[in-house]
């Protein structure tokens, strides 16, 4: 069971590597004629990479800190809680 979540973890890193490149690359690299992307077009990605870095941060904290307490919230049975209280009558 590991290795198919190791499997799955890299497929998602991977997933939003490629999809950050992609915009990264398409929003910031017009010039196709220089071996080295222009100074300009650096300073683009490197502003790209770290703005969606920093969002991707935030969004996980929120998500740590608001997920569990919106899944399970206090006093209330979840939903397979519900389903074996309903099975016992």
């Amino acid at each position: 069971m590991s290795q198919i979540q190791d499997i799955s973890q890299l497929r998602e890193f991977l997933t939003v590597y490629n999809t950050l490149t992609e915009r990264c690359f398409n929003n910031c690299i017009s010039d196709f004629n220089a071996h080295k992307p222009l100074v300009q077009e650096q300073d683009c990605v490197n502003k790209c990479i770290d703005k969606s870095m920093r969002v991707n941060r935030r969004l996980m904290l929120s998500f740590a800190e608001l997920g569990p307490k919106l899944l399970f919230k206090q006093g209330q049975p979840t939903g397979t809680e519900s389903v074996k209280v309903n099975l016992r009558f």
